[in-house]
């Protein structure tokens, strides 16, 4: 493997995406059309991963990986907010600030809320039912 790029967050992100075709192949059985789409896409992903890795154009590689790296660096706050709201998704109820957006977790309870956004500092009122 010497002067080849290797294993990278792209290539890894791929084996995900294969991985994620395979598992739709299993609904996907009885309809011919679709698990033949399915498969198609399962393994031109997965021969597009094993070129990324025994390629010999490491600096074309290393562009392709930084621009996946971009992107999910764009995603990131989306993703940590909904790991978020799957840990306390039983104790907490989560609401945006209609002033700036503001994400904002609040304890669950039958009653009517009444908070000040502590970035904006507008005051906010929820209702909730459960």
């Amino acid at each position: 493997m010497a002067g080849r790029n290797g294993i990278d967050k792209l290539t890894v992100g791929l084996l995900v995406i294969y991985g994620i075709f395979a598992f739709i192949k299993i609904f996907l059985r009885f309809f011919l059309v679709g698990y033949i789409v399915a498969s198609v896409l399962q393994y031109a992903v997965l021969a597009y991963a094993v070129f990324r890795i025994m390629s010999k154009n490491i600096q074309k590689r290393y562009n392709e990986n930084f621009k996946f790296e971009q992107f999910l660096k764009a995603w990131n706050p989306y993703i940590e907010h909904m790991k978020l709201r799957f840990k306390f998704f039983k104790t907490h109820r989560f609401r945006t600030c209609r002033g700036c957006g503001e994400f904002l977790r609040l304890k669950k309870g039958k009653h009517r809320k009444q908070i000040t956004c502590p970035r904006c500092g507008k005051e906010l009122t929820f209702h909730f039912l459960f």
